[in-house]
């Protein structure tokens, strides 16, 4: 199962990078969309910081970031994301439980392996958000299904 979350987080990685570059060249006046793109980016850092607190910052999942940070984000999630999926011999095995307080201090518990797939299934939400918001400016999307990844790799 890590194989299989290594492969849909580098699609995600790059679907991310994609449409960050989009919105960074053509976003001017979308402030929805870059609303949405660094709550998808801070989410995912959220998350993280419940399966192991890395990062010492406390985030809001709306808070606003820079978009000249949008890149680096994307790449520092991507790449703890992936040293937590190698970390298996420090008790990160993906059914391992994890308890965590919601945003609205609800406690909660979710496996690892729920919460990468509540990571992965909410970037691609957000960024079919993203399609629309872009298709509404006349701005072409950037195809962002994993089928595409898929085939770019062939």
């Amino acid at each position: 199962m890590e194989a299989a979350f290594k492969d849909w987080f580098a699609y995600n990685h790059q679907a991310n990078e994609t449409m960050i570059g989009v919105l960074q060249n053509r976003g001017l006046g979308l402030n929805k969309a870059m609303e949405i793109c660094s709550h998808i980016l801070t989410a995912h850092q959220i998350w993280l910081n419940r399966i192991y607190p890395i990062d010492k910052q406390q985030h809001l999942p709306w808070e606003k970031h820079d978009q000249l940070e949008y890149g680096e984000i994307n790449n520092q999630n991507y790449q703890n994301t992936l040293l937590f999926l190698q970390s298996v011999d420090m008790g990160m095995h993906l059914d391992k439980p994890i308890p965590y307080q919601n945003t609205k201090g609800v406690p909660f518990i979710n496996s690892i392996q729920e919460i990468y797939f509540h990571i992965l299934a909410h970037s691609a939400y957000h960024r079919g958000q993203l399609t629309l918001l872009l298709r509404q400016a006349d701005i072409a999307p950037p195809l962002s299904d994993y089928i595409f990844f898929k085939r770019d790799m062939q």
